[in-house]
């Protein structure tokens, strides 16, 4: 109360100046009987007229100089002492499990550019438009950003809609570590949705080929490749990396034309072998030479049962049934189901485009690869088999990565593990699907499944986009996307057809929410090559998250990123002059007759940071600088202080930080 008043001085003396006037003029009004005064107002009646208003004046004037001085005096005195803040409690967490949309709270927010608490704090929100730019996390070893980010970010959005069968979040996580996928089991478990976890990895019960898919030749034989590179080194000449390509994309689609299924393992024997290249082609040739028999199935029911098979040389036999090469596996499958077929005689028209791919697999073969010399087909063949042998040599990653055909067509038997259905059916039925390979049992291995699957979850996604445009009346659900130490399985490159860029900057209208995290711009740097490519992937996520740092080029790049303003600096100047001077033979040093010392103080402009570098270094356990992006328009740097998820988020960060849970 007493520091309103004292702020607000002025307006109290005249308050008192008036009072104490108007009393001063009623008790003690000008005496016009006063034979003096009578005098000078008959001789000088302007001087009395003077006399009486300054008279009164006074009575106004000296009451308020007093009241300023005393009230000036308190204020020095009283505003010496800082005044003890009073802060209010967090408002209600703002996300809700059953909201309309998916909000995700970022942190606590306080001062936007100090560090410290604020009498009235808020809470960082992103919505569900923002949601779909992507959320890249930046932070050191040890400062938080799996527990105080990762871990409740993703315990919010999972719990979102979780009992809303149409609505509930489905994606992918991908780890290194070992154990953030036994978290994310443990979020969906509170939240119900145990039965929506599956799970990949060596003991898991679920087997998945990386080529069993949709997915380009060229774009799986890319990814190797660029795996093997970064596995192994980049050479500085660009012929090996073409030579890999060419290598892996031919076997691979000499395989899928022949059966339409393949493995790794089975792609990796017939490299080191050309000799069943060369018999494969033969084969191929003499069936198509003469056509055999055919399996003809009504394209309802093929839509309806055999479109998820694994046999995937469907074509259309005409408008209403598919035709497959004769199969005696795919037989004995349609009759244990019931489904309608008949056996006709082949059709070479119906095999074009298998022909077509021959023709082009035998001209690579014979007419370029054998036709290299023995030394340098080794040495190519090395560079693949590198990577391609460890799914041939441990029994453990065959049976996960490498199962049959057979697998996919009846139901396994006790202990085999069972096949990954496809990433479609579980993304849109709401399924969160686990890598968990750590990569402490081997780091080559866990990193190439891990892109191998974004690959497909990838392609998975951005195949929405053309059935969300053909069907907006359906409710499509929201996909999340998270990588801990995204450093492991990020691609990207100028030339590199299936760099994670291409995906994120696409995704947002097929409705992917991606969170990564990584330790720093630098582990982006080094796990991608060392060029500029990490700048076309960052800046596909909008949000970002800064806590602390100890790389010096992400402390520099975040401040860059968060820009600067014009602040006021003040510049203090001291001038001395001098006139007549000499040595003093007293002393023997300058002196003068005359001297004149000056100083001056000037203020100007000036554009600095936001936040300097050091502030990325100096930042404590749990606290952050965002860079908020709603959807529609960033939002200004400012600090976020992150609410950890074996802390109440009722409680304030700075509440943990006094009682040392911080």
């Amino acid at each position: 109360m007493l520091r309103s008043l004292l702020e607000h001085r002025a307006v109290l003396g005249l308050v008192i100046a008036t009072v104490v006037g108007t009393w001063g003029l009623h008790a003690f009004p000008v005496q016009t009987d006063n034979p003096f005064l009578a005098l000078i107002a008959a001789r000088r009646p302007h001087a009395f007229q003077v006399l009486t208003y300054g008279y009164a004046t006074l009575w106004f004037t000296t009451p308020y100089l007093l009241a300023s001085m005393l009230t000036s005096l308190v204020t020095v005195l009283v505003l010496r002492s800082v005044p003890s803040a009073r802060y209010r409690d967090l408002p209600p967490f703002p996300a809700s499990e059953a909201g309309p949309t998916p909000i995700l709270v970022l942190g606590e927010a306080h001062h936007p550019t100090s560090a410290g608490r604020a009498p009235e704090p808020t809470w960082l929100t992103i919505p569900q438009r923002g949601l779909y730019t992507g959320i890249l996390i930046f932070g050191a070893v040890g400062t938080g950003k799996t527990s105080a980010c990762m871990y409740p970010y993703v315990d919010q959005l999972l719990r979102w809609r979780a009992a809303d069968v149409d609505r509930k979040m489905g994606g992918l996580v991908l780890e290194v570590k070992g154990d953030f996928c036994r978290q994310v089991r443990g979020i969906l478990t509170r939240a119900g949705r145990e039965a929506d976890y599956v799970e990949v990895g060596l003991n898991s019960g679920v087997c998945y080929n990386p080529l069993h898919n949709d997915l380009d030749p060229y774009a799986v034989a890319y990814a190797v490749a660029t795996l093997v590179n970064n596995l192994f080194g980049r050479s500085k000449e660009p012929f090996w990396q073409q030579a890999y390509t060419d290598l892996l994309k031919f076997v691979i689609s000499l395989r899928r034309i022949t059966d339409g299924y393949t493995t790794l393992a089975e792609v990796y024997r017939y490299i080191i072998d050309d000799k069943l290249i060369d018999k494969n082609i033969r084969a191929l040739q003499a069936q198509f030479k003469n056509p055999g028999d055919v399996l003809v199935v009504p394209q309802v029911e093929h839509a309806l049962h055999l479109k998820q098979a694994p046999w995937t040389l469907w074509v259309r036999f005409d408008g209403a049934h598919m035709a497959h090469p004769y199969d005696a596996e795919l037989e004995t499958y349609l009759a244990e189901h019931g489904l309608p077929f008949t056996v006709r005689t082949g059709d070479a028209a119906i095999a074009a485009d298998r022909w077509h791919r021959l023709e082009a697999i035998d001209r690579w073969y014979y007419s370029a690869w054998a036709r290299l010399d023995p030394k340098l087909r080794s040495s190519i063949v090395e560079g693949a088999v590198v990577f391609l042998s460890l799914f041939d040599e441990n029994p453990d990653v065959y049976r996960a990565f490498c199962p049959p055909r057979s697998a996919y067509a009846k139901a396994p038997a006790p202990g085999e593990p069972r096949p990954l259905p496809p990433l479609e059916e579980l993304l849109e039925t709401g399924h969160v699907l686990g890598l968990n390979f750590p990569v402490a049992l081997n780091p080559a291995l866990a990193r190439g499944l891990g892109v191998m699957l974004k690959l497909d979850f990838q392609r998975a996604v951005l195949q929405r986009i053309p059935k969300m445009g053909e069907h907006p009346e359906r409710s499509w659900r929201d996909l999340l996307f998270v990588a801990d130490e995204y450093h492991a399985f990020a691609t990207v490159g100028e030339t590199d057809p299936t760099g994670d860029e291409r995906a994120f900057a696409l995704s947002r209208q097929a409705r992917l929410i991606p969170i990564v995290a990584t330790q720093s711009l630098s582990s982006l740097r080094s796990s991608l090559g060392g060029d500029e490519s990490w700048r076309t992937l960052v800046q596909c996520f909008r949000t970002k998250l800064f806590l602390t740092t100890s790389d010096e080029f992400t402390a520099r790049m975040a401040a860059e990123l968060c820009g600067k303003r014009d602040r006021l600096k003040t510049r203090y100047t001291l001038a001395e002059a001098d006139q007549g001077a000499h040595i003093s033979w007293l002393t023997g040093r300058a002196a003068a007759s005359k001297q004149t010392l000056s100083a001056s103080k000037s203020y100007s402009f000036e554009s600095d940071y936001v936040f300097q570098p050091r502030v990325f270094t100096e930042l404590q356990n749990a606290q952050a600088v965002a860079l908020p992006y709603d959807g529609l328009n960033p939002l200004p740097p400012q600090f976020c202080y992150l609410k950890p998820h074996y802390l109440d988020v009722r409680q304030s960060y700075f509440d943990h930080l006094e009682r040392g849970a911080l």
